[in-house]
């Protein structure tokens, strides 16, 4: 699923993952999917596409939790999480070069 959703979760997964696996993740949703995630019908037929959980967004980000001095925690990463980018203008909605 992280090398279909583009931007940095892609190219973490693809550093992480190899080109080697990039032709299966390209071929669509997959049959054999466990039913979690987002539930598509095409054609009269129920297809199954494992989505991200935010937690998986987070480990794939390098996130973790540090607690500050007023006792309060905060969440830090070594990779932008999704949410830095959205809507900014780094944001432009399709692939661009």
């Amino acid at each position: 699923a992280a090398l279909l959703c583009g931007g940095i979760l892609w190219q973490l997964a693809l550093h992480s993952l190899g080109f080697n696996n990039l032709p299966s993740a390209l071929i669509g949703i997959s049959r054999d999917a466990v039913p979690f995630g987002q539930m598509l019908t095409i054609n009269g037929k129920t297809h199954f596409d494992d989505e991200l959980l935010e937690e998986e967004v987070n480990f794939i980000c390098g996130t973790y939790y540090v607690y500050t001095n007023n006792r309060c925690i905060e969440k830090l990463s070594w990779w932008p999480r999704l949410q830095a980018c959205a809507g900014s203008g780094l944001d432009v909605g399709f692939w661009s070069a």
